[in-house]
């Protein structure tokens, strides 16, 4: 680990836990992180970003548990943390943002009391008038009006898109130096996407927070992100410079995401779509689990699941470009 990595995943496999058996939901996934970076990963719904994102700060809760692998937040490995060692991370230097801002506010207190339990919790001695000014400040970052006023407002006093800006401020209250996003600006307009991206990638130049943006939405990593960790079946398939990734994709998932999207197609044609479903978590075949739907698959990736290659920047699990340069 370098000076300037800040997190590293190790093998990380997250399993939910039923009557027919142990299914993995996040099979094996290596990732690095530094400081200032950030990193997006996309994917499929039900391809393992959530779930990913939940285990790295042990927020999988029962049938679901980590089974296996190392997450090193610098240098100390979180699966080995208690519950309380955890919660004092949680927060103040990592945060979440997550999908639904009803599960990160608590409809009985009003906003400005959650903001300031979220500073004095990890800061104690933090001045009152000085951690109410900074609650304002956050809320001013991601674009609510008046937020003097608003912090003495319920959460059912806000719409969803300002539910989740109340949300994303809590997250940067502390300056976390990792912040963990689960799709944040999915229920947001464009104008306001925009600037929470401007408020996300300023945060990260000028703090050195790393940020992990787990995402559908491949114009906004193409905006955002560094690097791109493509998510197929619970692995990671396809991960390198976010331009590699995008204008040269090396994996048929990835290629076939790209061409799925609005702008990719002639005007007046239908927009190429991934034939067949994602695989669920009991319905994984043997080889490569994107076989089904590939259209360049071979008989060899019906034998054994690709190893991680690496070409250059990238890495990828396919047979496809190795096939491709020996013919």
């Amino acid at each position: 680990m370098t000076d300037s990595t800040l997190l590293t995943v190790n093998g990380l496999q997250t399993a939910f836990h039923t009557e027919e058996g142990a299914w993995l939901a996040v099979d094996g996934v290596d990732l690095t992180v530094k400081r200032g970076e950030i990193v997006g990963l996309v994917g499929e719904s039900g391809s393992g970003k959530s779930v990913t994102g939940f285990s790295l700060i042990g927020l999988i809760d029962p049938p679901g548990e980590v089974v296996d692998g190392q997450v090193l937040f610098n240098g100390t490995d979180l699966c080995q943390l208690t519950e309380e060692q955890l919660r004092q991370l949680r927060g103040d230097r990592i945060a979440m943002i997550f999908q639904d801002p009803l599960m990160t506010l608590n409809p009985v207190l009003k906003v400005g009391e959650q903001m300031m339990e979220a500073i004095l919790t990890h800061y104690p001695e933090t001045d009152k008038a000085q951690a109410r000014q900074r609650c304002c400040d956050a809320l001013a970052q991601v674009g609510i009006p008046s937020p003097e006023s608003r912090l003495h407002n319920y959460p059912h006093e806000f719409s969803g898109g300002m539910r989740q800006r109340v949300a994303i401020a809590i997250a940067m209250l502390n300056k976390p130096e990792l912040i963990i996003a689960d799709e944040p600006t999915t229920a947001l307009d464009v104008t306001i996407q925009a600037q929470i991206l401007f408020e996300m990638q300023k945060l990260c130049r000028e703090q050195n927070t790393a940020l992990i943006w787990i995402t559908h939405d491949l114009g906004v990593v193409a905006e955002l992100a560094d690097n791109v960790a493509v998510m197929y079946a619970g692995k990671i398939v396809e991960y390198g410079p976010v331009k590699d990734v995008l204008q040269q994709p090396i994996h048929p998932y990835t290629e076939g995401l790209l061409n799925s999207m609005p702008g990719s197609a002639q005007p007046g044609s239908r927009l190429k779509q991934i034939d067949g479903m994602a695989p669920t978590l009991t319905g994984r075949e043997q080889g490569c689990s994107f076989r089904p739907r590939c259209p360049y698959a071979h008989p060899s990736c019906a034998e054994r699941a690709p190893e991680v290659s690496t070409l250059g920047t990238r890495q990828f699990r396919c047979y496809f470009p190795l096939l491709k340069e020996a013919n």
